[in-house]
């Protein structure tokens, strides 16, 4: 097995997929992907010794977020305009690897801005704003062209490491 080096972040942009001038790099300040959290339940059977914490082939609520130094007017002006409205985003990096060349990072996220909270500030600062994407119904991540994790609400689908996490169900429902 070859060795593993860490892949360092070194810049980022955050932009609405089909409308590639919305690049935000000039006033990203952080990105969050969303964290990946299988859905889990306790068990603990009338005979059982110790409970077990069972996780399921669901994910818990995907919530990625952002933030600018600034005012994003971009997303402020789509900011609740049609209740179901659905954006799709990219979540670029570009990552140096540390014995290797630099390589793009990707995550493409489909739901609604649906949080917009700027920090404190004084005058002669620039305030920093949050903005939360709720609703993930997609969300695809790539590092270096291969895909790591996908997922689709829609489609049913949920794939690691190659594996389809539902396959199975998908099969025993009959779609």
């Amino acid at each position: 097995m070859a060795a593993q080096y860490p892949y360092f972040l070194e810049a980022i942009d955050v932009r609405r997929a089909d409308q590639p001038d919305t690049s935000r790099r000039r006033i990203i300040q952080t990105m969050a992907m969303p964290a990946l959290t299988r859905l889990t339940a306790e068990h603990l059977g009338g005979g059982a010794i110790a409970k077990i914490k069972l996780a399921f082939p669901q994910l818990e609520a995907l919530e990625p977020k952002y933030a600018t130094a600034g005012f994003d007017l971009d997303t402020l002006r789509h900011f609740g305009l049609a209740a179901g409205t659905f954006d799709r985003w990219v979540f670029a990096g570009s990552c140096r690897i540390r014995r290797g060349a630099v390589v793009p990072a990707r995550a493409i996220i489909e739901g609604v801005v649906s949080a917009w909270e700027p920090d404190e500030n004084t005058p002669g600062e620039l305030a920093k704003c949050n903005h939360t994407i709720a609703e993930v119904t997609h969300y695809e991540l790539t590092l270096d062209g291969e895909q790591i994790f996908y997922f689709d609400d829609d489609e049913g689908v949920a794939i690691s490491g190659g594996v389809d996490w539902f396959a199975d169900t998908r099969r025993a429902l009959g779609i």
